[in-house]
């Protein structure tokens, strides 16, 4: 019975080997070989322009700024006042008064620079961006006002280079304040529109 069973098993082995080395290889299709086709695909990249601004700025006009090239010493600072006040005096050689003002007003406008005032992360498909500022009028509460303009420098003609938006650096505005000799002291206030833009 055992040599029967063992007869059986070696019959059974060599057939089942025989199919299996009988059985024909599958053909390989390598990469590269195969048959291919080609899909178009268009990635969109949205523009962002994003402007920030500050939302308010204090710029003072001070003594310095007032004082022509004679001076103006002993101006001393009014403590509390607001806005500021500056009071002085000052002699002249001789009898006779010397009524050359020490203060030049009116020549040029005074000059100040609002830092960081506004920034614009932008990814702008020619590169460039533009800033228009314009200011609206100052007035006081006498009623008196002020014709502020912007620099040379914030004219909305202008091309900055864009950065980015990962980061950017922040831009100052300069402002032309034309004071008259008569222009009463007092707060002025008023707006600076910003709009941040990129023409074709």
């Amino acid at each position: 019975m055992k040599n029967k069973f063992l007869a059986l098993t070696a019959f059974v082995s060599a057939v089942l080997g025989g199919a299996i080395l009988s059985a024909p290889a599958s053909a390989q299709i390598a990469q590269g070989s195969g048959p291919t086709s080609t899909i178009n695909v268009t990635v969109s990249v949205p523009e962002i322009l994003y402007l920030r601004t500050i939302t308010t700025a204090n710029v003072a006009i001070t003594p310095g700024d007032l004082v022509g090239t004679s001076g103006a010493a002993g101006l001393t600072a009014v403590s509390g006042s607001t806005p500021p006040v500056y009071i002085g005096s000052g002699t002249s050689s001789g009898a006779t008064v010397d009524s050359t003002s020490p203060f030049s007003v009116g020549a040029t406008p005074v000059t100040k620079t609002i830092t960081g005032a506004y920034v614009v992360f932008s990814n702008s498909p020619t590169g460039t961006y533009q800033v228009a500022i314009t200011p609206s009028t100052f007035t006081e509460s006498g009623g008196n006002s002020l014709a502020v303009t912007v620099g040379a420098s914030d004219v909305s003609n202008a091309a900055i280079t864009a950065e980015g938006l990962s980061s950017a650096t922040a831009k100052d505005i300069v402002l032309d304040i034309p004071l008259s000799a008569t222009a009463p002291a007092g707060s002025y206030t008023g707006t600076l529109a910003v709009e941040a833009f990129r023409p074709n």
